[in-house]
């Protein structure tokens, strides 16, 4: 069947049938017991680790084909390719993965064996824990590397991985699975990925009455959708759409937050959950920042060059700075400080506190008085923000109180936003512990 990427470029894959779709979940289920003869939890990290690091070294064929591969399904330049790459395969090393399990587990015993409790409590009883036999991972499309990285998590929990690919880049977890398979062939078969247009294709139906649990990334229609889908005896964790922000504080310096915010706007061309889209100049001037913002945007967009807009997101962009244009005519307190023709970047200082642009390299920036202020502005996005960047130390503690209080997950420097650790929280819970079921021995 037929599929179009992000850049428009079109792609094929098989249409797998019912009995096709049943026949590769019987096998990827089969090589997932035999893993776990097989392998310790170590040997899965290290194989599998070698495998999605070949994806960051444009010298090794798979590396080369990674940055292809984003070039023609996303449009995206090399420099902004090769960046993206390195910055997720961070959390792709063995160190990474078993530091991973390490926090969360305390270790890999538990997945490799039975354990016995030292707590009295539990005195007589063993236990072991163990992701599904099967995992289905549906993808959203928005950050590169999030599909290797979703991988990665269930071969961690010892799960055979089905994935639905996402539409509009499917080729990069591909091109992760040859490489798998390449590394140690028994782990390769426990991993399948493709594309289908509708959750009415066989291989939804086929997989998700097979699989143990169900995990899905996307926008609220994307998760619902599945949602409604999946069976009642079903387990599924959603990764649901979240915002970034930041917060520059009272003694923070001008050009150095301004450079960091840059970098965080640019990743992943903002699509990711954790770059800021609204900016809070706390105590200070919102059109200071602005203009120093837009400063660094231009030297940043020298740095990584940003793909061309398709259509409909240059329609956007431009109809988003008309408006901006038109608020400050019309004596509003509204200021647009934009890139030229190019449309390579755009921060509006002022309007709506709360509006946040789904467009690449767009930051909106706010004055406000303090932090009390800017907790009674947030209450609205309860439950909705991810990440809080800040700059400065003046009000943090009160920041950080606050953050917590809404529901962030994480609240970090400016200029680290785009690159949570690997074990941060993720929604705010951990990353195996979710896909895993334990049993006990009595």
């Amino acid at each position: 069947m037929d599929g179009a990427a992000a850049s428009g470029r079109p792609f094929r894959v098989p249409r797998l049938e019912r009995v096709d779709a049943e026949t590769v979940a019987r096998e990827v289920r089969a090589a997932a017991i035999e893993a776990r003869r097989q392998l310790s939890t170590a040997e899965v990290a290290m194989a599998a680790s070698r495998a999605a690091l070949r994806l960051s070294d444009p010298e090794d064929p798979a590396g080369a084909d990674a940055l292809e591969i984003l070039a023609a399904e996303l449009s995206w330049p090399e420099p902004l390719s090769r960046e993206t790459l390195a910055g997720m395969a961070r959390g792709w090393t063995r160190e990474a993965l078993i530091s991973l399990v390490d926090r969360e587990l305390g270790g890999p015993a538990a997945l490799d064996g039975w354990t016995t409790s030292s707590s009295a409590a539990l005195a007589g009883r063993r236990r072991r824990a163990a992701g599904p036999l099967l995992l289905l991972v549906v993808h959203a499309g928005n950050v590169p590397g999030v599909t290797v990285t979703a991988a990665l998590r269930g071969l961690l929990v010892r799960s055979g991985v089905l994935c639905r690919a996402p539409g509009s880049e499917p080729g990069l977890l591909a091109c992760f699975a040859r490489a798998l398979a390449e590394e140690h062939p028994l782990l390769g078969r426990c991993l399948a990925t493709t594309w289908w247009p509708s959750m009415h294709e066989a291989p939804w139906d086929a997989w998700v009455k097979r699989s143990g649990k169900v995990v899905v990334y996307g926008g609220d229609t994307a998760v619902a959708g599945v949602r409604t889908r999946v069976p009642a005896y079903v387990d599924l964790v959603a990764y649901g759409p979240r915002l970034g922000i930041a917060a520059w504080l009272p003694d923070a310096p001008l050009e150095e937050t301004a450079t960091a915010l840059a970098r965080d706007v640019c990743a992943y061309e903002q699509q990711g959950c954790v770059s800021p889209r609204l900016v809070y100049a706390v105590g200070r001037e919102g059109r200071e920042l602005g203009e120093a913002l837009s400063r660094a945007l231009e030297r940043e967009v020298a740095r990584l060059p940003r793909p061309a807009a398709d259509v409909a997101t240059a329609v956007a962009l431009r109809s988003a700075r008309a408006e901006a244009e038109f608020a400050a005519l019309a004596g509003k307190p509204v200021h647009l400080e934009a890139s030229g023709e190019t449309a390579a970047w755009t921060v509006v200082v002022g309007g709506d506190p709360l509006r946040s642009d789904p467009l690449p390299r767009f930051v909106r920036v706010h004055a406000v008085d303090d932090v009390a202020e800017l907790e009674r502005l947030l209450a609205p996005l309860e439950g909705r923000l991810q990440s809080v960047g800040y700059a400065g130390t003046v009000g943090l503690d009160a920041l950080a109180d606050l953050a917590a209080r809404l529901g962030a997950c994480r609240v970090a420097p400016v200029g680290t936003l785009a690159w949570p650790p690997p074990d941060w929280l993720h929604d705010g819970r951990p990353q195996l512990l979710p896909l895993l079921a334990w049993t006990e021995w009595e």
